[in-house]
């Protein structure tokens, strides 16, 4: 019984040993990027040339029961300063009547049976590619794509990049809960994207912007557990296993519209968290492959995967100080300076990164995010039972937009950095 009891306390230790690792990592990346803004920290990096061959972009919005927003990301298409793409809307569900595009390039599919997923709907706009099509482009229908995305892309996958996820910035960050999920993608750019692009290791992608060459994509295998929300975090497994790389153009920015409700926050909640749990098991075979493997970026990316949401770890921050506080005083005090390092470190990420400085008042709108992310944290089951969609109902043109905005100056490198771990030059083509 007594062996029992310290094996349970080893294990109980190694699993706080985690927690507070994921709490603390921000704090230690500002620590990495302040050292890098100094150039004391010196990374190897690819020259940046938008020169060489000019590959041919198939780009593949999918629409799922509404139409309202096609016309808009349509036109942010047909303004890209780059030429070389077809576009295929896949309009799932959807009465089609009104949509009219002049352009060739443009293309609406209306599957005869609904699909009710991401993955039939890709899929079933790949059949339809032409055989000029070279790397597959992801989109939403609420998003916009700045003029300039797909001329940066083209300049990356002339360095030999098979995979790359563009910049999700916020289309919309007015509101209180707008303000509140624009917080949280500067906060996950900085330490997902950002800092692991510029230390050179794969980042995590998001379920529009993404790029990769179709045999890339043809390399992927999706599975049940895709089918209700979640087919973004397979991708980025199935790609990190079978190609080896995922790069971060900065630059390539795609706008994205921000929830504006408790709502509809509360089901985009449901659907990350629940991603999360379904694919754990995947994380943590990926991160013990990876020091079998002796694989950098492996470890790093399974690392980062088994990561729980920040407001579980915030949560168990609070509870275990609390309780510690009675018995261990000092081990309460290790766990409170923990929780302190990442409030602090998430102030000054979001203070530093964000261009319109009227963001930052999203910080003292975190415990209402906190509170509704408990409440998706109860609700998990209807994601299993019914489809999940976030709301939507800005409609803006890629104009209108661009004249709101500040310039926006990147804060860190525009180059592709060197991957880590088995690729020490960039990916060759085949």
């Amino acid at each position: 019984m007594h062996v029992f009891f310290v094996l349970l306390w080893f294990i109980f230790t190694i699993l706080q040993l985690f927690l507070i690792s994921f709490l603390i990592q921000p704090f230690l990346l500002l620590l990495v990027y302040m050292t890098r803004k100094k150039k004391l920290l010196h990374v190897p990096i690819y020259p940046y040339s938008p020169n060489g061959k000019n590959y041919n972009f198939g780009i593949i919005v999918t629409a799922h029961r509404e139409t309202a927003f096609l016309p808009p990301i349509v036109d942010s298409l047909l303004r890209q300063t780059y030429p070389f793409f077809n576009v295929y809307v896949v309009a799932d569900d959807c009465d089609i009547s009104e949509l009219q595009f002049d352009d060739p390039r443009i293309q609406v599919l209306r599957p005869p049976t609904a699909l009710n997923t991401n993955t039939k709907s890709i899929d079933y706009a790949i059949r339809h590619f032409k055989d000029t099509d070279e790397v597959l482009v992801i989109f939403d229908p609420d998003n916009l794509v700045h003029p300039s995305f797909l001329e940066v892309l083209n300049g990356w996958y002339n360095k030999g990049f098979r995979v790359v996820q563009g910049n999700l910035c916020a289309k919309n960050s007015h509101s209180k809960y707008e303000k509140i999920d624009s917080c949280g993608v500067l906060f996950n750019n900085f330490i997902d994207r950002d800092m692991r692009s510029l230390l050179g290791f794969s980042i995590n992608i998001w379920g529009s912007g993404i790029s990769l060459d179709m045999d890339a994509y043809r390399a992927i295998t999706y599975n049940n557990q895709s089918q209700h929300g979640g087919f973004d975090k397979r991708m980025q497994l199935e790609i990190i296993k079978n190609i080896g790389h995922i790069a971060y153009a900065r630059n390539a920015i795609v706008f994205d519209e921000k929830v504006s409700d408790g709502e509809n926050l509360e089901q985009q909640r449901i659907r990350w968290i629940s991603s999360y749990f379904k694919f754990l098991k995947e994380s943590v075979t990926l991160f013990l492959s990876g020091i079998r493997s002796r694989n950098p970026d492996h470890i790093y990316f399974g690392y980062n995967l088994m990561r729980p949401p920040y407001f579980l770890l915030i949560l168990s921050a609070i509870l275990l100080t609390g309780i510690y506080f009675a018995f261990y005083p000092w081990l309460s005090g290790v766990w409170a300076l923990t929780l302190f390092l990442f409030i602090l470190s998430f102030t000054i990420i979001i203070s530093t990164q964000a261009k319109d400085k009227g963001l930052t008042k999203g910080i003292f709108f975190m415990p209402l995010l906190l509170y509704h992310q408990v409440r998706s944290f109860t609700q998990l089951g209807k994601n299993r039972t019914s489809i999940l969609k976030t709301g939507h109902s800005k409609i803006i043109y890629i104009d209108d937009l661009l004249k709101t905005l500040q310039p926006r100056t990147p804060a860190l490198p525009e180059q592709p950095a060197a991957p880590v771990g088995r690729l020490s030059t960039p990916p060759g083509r085949r």
